[in-house]
């Protein structure tokens, strides 16, 4: 009898299929949605909310940065965008309750660049503003309460609207058709161009990194004179270029779109998505424009209210929740937790809402 017992756990330790049973039984999944009170406040309309912001967490401190809005009038009504400069930080505790401070400025206003986590700081790259495209990248890092910038290498081209990630000493930044690498322990390599993810010019993808390899999903072409818009709903990576990954699926079996959606890593091989614009009522409207499309409420758009999980090479919906229901969110990691942080409601509409999403 204790023979066969010997065998029975030497089986389990073994079997590489019972090995993946009990890894999917202990997958991670959505354990808490919390509103977090507190929103920055000390620029004039920032704190009406912002999208497309840069963010994220360093040491037990969350960072954010820049963003735009439309804080006079909707963009329905003529309303004039808004870009902003300011550098803010809010210490993590327990409570639902940020305390936001502005500890400096970015060189100048900006929205829509990649912003990632380092062990010392938040590094920012690229975005634009009303008047221009940067290639500009800096190290956010935060002294005696204050932050100051490091310069890192620029961009080799201006870039906005794009996607990127950091894996270890890696960072990749990209918009299917230009991609660019920076190793952290080489700076003075400066970016290294890649070989083309997409054949085309992208907007507002997704990319993260999935056990070592850059992977991007989402994102659109540009309408033209001569060619209509192209939605991107399967996944592109690097270490597998001639291979499409699936997008997630919604409880119909219907592939959801990831453009505009925001994603960050969990682990080296967990990533979670959320938000994004719903593909059909924004590919219409894109080539084929009608009166009053952004006079409509909010739940006309049918943004994606999902939260998606990518796990073990597969997608999941971890959660569908209005509050994901969002496009131009930025998400920030700490620990099990990741923060929601502003986002559109629907096209020029921008809320100041921040939640906290708990994985276990």
């Amino acid at each position: 009898m204790k023979s066969i017992r010997i065998l029975l756990i030497l089986y389990l330790v073994m079997n590489p299929f019972i090995k993946e049973t009990k890894l999917h039984a202990q997958s991670l999944h959505l354990a808490r949605v919390e509103y977090v009170k507190g929103f920055p406040s000390d620029e004039a309309g920032i704190e009406k909310g912002v999208s497309a912001c840069f963010a994220g967490t360093v040491d037990n401190m969350l960072l954010m940065a820049g963003g735009c809005n439309f804080p006079e009038k909707p963009a329905a009504e003529g309303g004039l965008k808004r870009y902003y400069q300011g550098i803010y930080a809010a210490e993590i505790t327990c409570e639902n309750q940020l305390k936001w401070t502005l500890v400096g400025k970015l060189p100048q206003p900006c929205a829509y660049g990649v912003s990632i986590p380092l062990p010392s700081g938040l590094l920012c790259i690229g975005g634009n503003n009303l008047n221009e495209s940067f290639d500009s990248a800096f190290e956010i890092i935060l002294k005696d309460g204050k932050a100051t910038l490091k310069q890192y290498p620029s961009l080799p081209v201006k870039m906005d609207n794009f996607a990127g990630a950091c894996d270890g000493n890696q960072v990749v930044v990209s918009n299917g058709l230009q991609t660019f690498a920076l190793k952290l322990n080489q700076l003075e390599d400066g970016w290294e161009t890649l070989h083309p993810l997409t054949p085309k010019k992208l907007s507002q993808p997704v990319g993260v990194f999935v056990e070592g390899n850059y992977c991007q999903w989402g994102g659109c072409t540009a309408k033209t004179a001569t060619e209509d818009c192209e939605l991107y709903l399967s996944g592109q990576c690097l270490g597998k270029p001639t291979t499409a990954l699936a997008p997630p699926k919604n409880n119909d079996g219907e592939d959801i779109f990831l453009g505009g959606a925001a994603a960050i890593s969990l682990t080296p091989q967990t990533f979670v998505a959320v938000g994004g614009v719903n593909k059909d009522i924004f590919l219409d409207a894109v080539n084929h424009p009608k009166p009053g499309y952004m006079t409509h409420p909010a739940e006309w758009y049918r943004f994606n209210p999902f939260i998606c999980i990518y796990e073990n090479g597969a997608w999941k919906i971890a959660g569908t929740e209005k509050i994901a229901a969002r496009a131009g969110t930025t998400l920030a990691k700490h620990g099990n937790d990741i923060y929601v942080i502003g986002g559109e409601l629907k096209p020029g509409v921008r809320t100041p809402d921040i939640y906290r999403l708990t994985f276990k």
